[in-house]
C-alpha cells in the first residue's frame, strides 16, 4: 500500500491517476450518509461555496453491511456503501490517506487507489472499567474518537463493581450517596497501599450517559453497559444490605481481589430490586446488548443461607454453580423483556445457561466447556494474556496482541462474534494512564478484529504503526513508546501500577 492505513483493508490497489483535494473540494453525499460527509468536511475545513473537484458518497446495496468501496475516478474520489457505518468507515480511511499527503499551495495531490473493504467480525471492542477509578466524560469521548479512527465499534462500559457504582439512580439514591464513594482513592493489593483520601461520590448522571451514548452512536460505536451480578456487588450491597444473604453486611471495597459479597439468590427482594433498577438503566442505552457479568462469584454465603438453601431445594438445585445459573437465567429474562441480549463472562458458562446469552471468554479454566458451548452461542474473545491492558506492556506488548491467532485459540467451528480488549483500572489512576495503557495496543486489536488472520503480517503492521504513533503524538496522546522486549522476572508483577509504575515513569 502507498498509504499507511490501520486496520489493513481487504483490498488495496494502486492506480495511475491522482486527485487534488482542498478546502474548495465539494462533498456530495446521499442523505443517509450525511455524518460521513460532515466528518470529511470538518477535517478539510470545506469552504461554504466549494465547487473544485468532488468527493461523492453514494449508496450501493450490494456492498456488505459495514463494508465500502473507495476509489479515485476521473479527478474525483468515490465512496460507495450500503449502510451509514460503511460510509463512515470509508470516510475514516480517506482521512487516514489525506493526513499523509503534504499540502502544497493549499492543495493535496492524492495518488490513485482502489480500496474494497469490510470487517471480518461484527464485534470489535474496547472495555473501560470506571468502577475502580472514575475518569469522566472527556476521557471517554477522547477514547471514542480514537476508536472511530480505528473502526472499533463496541464500547463496553464497566460501571459497577465492589469498588464503586457509577450510574445515577433516582429509584435507589443510596447507590450514589453510599455506593459511589469509598474511604480511599488508592486501592490496596500486590504491594500497593490505600491512600489518597475519600474517593467520590463519582458517577455519571442520566444526561451525561445519554450524551455519551449519542456521541458514540455518531461514530458508529455501540455502548454496552455492564452491571456485574451476582458477585462483584459490594458497592450496591453497601448501599442496600438487604441484597445480601440475611445477617451479612459490607462496605464499598478499598482493595483489589475477589470478595465474598454476593447477592442473595434465595430472596425475591433481590430480583425485585434488579427488575426496578433495569427499568431505570435500560432506557439510557439504545444498543441491544447488556453485560451481566457473572465472573468470580464465590458461594460461601449461599452455602450458609437458609433462603438460598430453600431456593435450591424448591428447584432441585444441588450446587452453588447451579444456583448461579438459575440467578443468571432470571436476570436474562428480565433484560429480554426490555429488548436486551445478554453477555456474560465465561466463568458461569454451562449447558444450563440460556443459549441466547453470549459468552465473553477471558480465562481458560473452563476452556473445554467454552469450546463446546461456542458452537451454539456467540462468543467474544478476550483472553487475558492477549487482550488485558491492565497488564504491563512488557507482559502484553503490542506484538503479542497483534499475533493473537483465532485459529490457534482452539475455537474451531465457533460462533465467534468478535474480539475485545479490557482495561481494568484497580491501579489505572488517571486519563493519562488510560491513554498509556491503550495506545498503541488498541491499533493491534483493531486490525485483529477487522482483518482476516491470513492477511495479517506483523512486519507490515509495524511499518504502518510508525505513522499511527506520529498521529498519536500530533494529537497529544500519551502513548507508550516502544522499547526492546523486556523479560519479566518471577519477582515482578504482571500489572501496571499507574503513575507509580516504573514503566509509566520511564515512558
Amino acid at each position: 500500500m502507498k498509504y499507511s492505513i490501520i486496520p489493513k483493508p481487504v483490498k488495496y490497489e494502486v492506480k495511475d491517476d491522482s486527485v487534488e483535494i482542498s478546502e474548495n473540494t465539494e462533498i456530495r453525499c446521499f442523505k443517509e450518509f450525511e455524518f460521513a460527509g460532515n466528518f470529511l468536511s470538518q477535517y478539510l475545513k470545506t469552504a461554504e461555496n466549494a465547487s473544485d473537484g468532488i468527493i461523492m458518497i453514494s449508496k450501493a446495496k450490494s456492498i456488505a453491511e459495514e463494508g465500502y468501496a473507495l476509489y479515485t475516478e476521473n479527478g474525483t474520489i468515490q465512496i460507495k456503501a450500503s449502510t451509514e457505518a460503511g460510509a463512515f468507515y470509508a470516510a475514516v480511511t480517506l482521512k487516514w490517506i489525506l493526513m499523509q499527503v503534504k499540502k502544497i499551495d493549499g492543495k493535496k495531490t492524492v495518488s490513485g487507489f482502489l480500496i474494497e473493504d469490510k470487517p471480518q467480525y461484527p464485534h470489535r471492542g474496547i472495555m473501560l472499567d470506571e468502577a475502580r477509578h472514575f475518569f469522566g466524560a472527556d476521557v471517554v469521548k477522547s477514547l471514542l474518537d480514537n476508536m472511530a479512527m480505528l473502526k472499533l465499534n463496541v464500547f463496553h462500559w464497566h460501571l459497577a463493581d465492589d469498588q464503586g457504582y457509577r450510574i445515577e439512580s433516582k429509584a435507589f439514591p443510596k447507590l450514589n450517596e453510599i455506593g459511589s464513594k469509598r474511604k480511599f482513592a488508592d486501592l490496596q493489593g500486590l504491594g500497593q497501599k490505600n491512600g489518597g483520601g475519600e474517593y467520590g461520590p463519582y458517577y455519571y448522571t442520566h444526561r451525561e450517559i445519554r450524551d455519551i451514548v449519542e456521541y458514540a452512536k455518531k461514530r458508529n460505536i455501540t455502548v454496552i453497559p455492564e452491571l456485574d451480578v451476582p458477585g462483584h456487588c459490594s458497592a450496591m450491597a453497601a448501599a442496600y444490605p438487604e441484597l445480601l444473604c440475611p445477617g451479612r453486611t459490607t462496605e464499598v471495597v478499598c482493595k483489589n481481589g475477589i470478595m465474598k459479597s454476593i447477592m442473595c439468590a434465595g430472596s425475591e427482594d433481590t430480583f425485585a430490586f434488579l427488575d426496578k433498577l433495569y427499568d431505570e438503566i435500560c432506557p439510557l442505552f439504545d444498543g441491544k446488548y447488556f453485560h451481566i457479568g457473572g465472573d468470580e462469584a464465590l458461594y460461601d454465603y449461599w452455602n450458609n443461607c437458609p433462603k438460598c438453601k430453600e431456593r435450591m431445594k424448591d428447584n432441585s438445585i444441588s450446587s452453588g454453580k447451579q444456583l448461579q445459573l438459575y440467578f443468571m437465567n432470571r436476570v436474562n429474562e428480565m433484560l429480554k423483556k426490555r429488548g436486551k441480549l445478554c453477555i456474560a463472562w465465561n466463568d458461569c458458562l454451562s449447558d444450563e445457561l440460556d443459549n441466547d446469552i453470549a459468552c465473553q471468554y477471558w480465562i481458560g479454566k473452563n476452556k473445554q466447556t467454552v469450546k463446546k458451548q461456542s458452537e451454539k452461542r456467540d462468543i467474544i474473545l478476550s483472553p487475558m494474556l492477549s487482550f488485558y491492558f491492565d497488564m504491563k506492556h512488557a507482559t502484553v506488548p503490542t506484538e503479542k496482541v497483534y499475533r493473537f491467532s483465532e485459529k490457534r485459540s482452539g475455537f474451531k467451528n465457533a460462533r465467534i462474534r468478535g474480539v475485545e480488549a479490557e482495561l481494568w483500572t484497580e491501579w489505572i489512576d488517571g486519563g493519562d494512564v488510560v491513554e498509556y495503557s491503550f495506545y498503541p495496543r488498541i491499533a493491534a486489536v483493531a486490525e485483529v478484529g477487522w482483518t482476516s488472520e491470513k492477511k495479517r503480517r506483523y512486519s507490515d503492521f509495524s511499518k504502518r504503526l510508525e505513522f499511527y504513533e506520529l498521529y498519536l503524538k500530533s494529537m497529544g496522546i500519551n502513548y507508550y513508546k516502544h522499547k526492546p522486549s523486556l523479560l519479566l522476572s518471577r519477582f515482578q508483577s504482571w500489572y501496571s501500577f499507574g503513575r507509580n509504575g516504573k514503566e509509566f515513569k520511564n515512558n
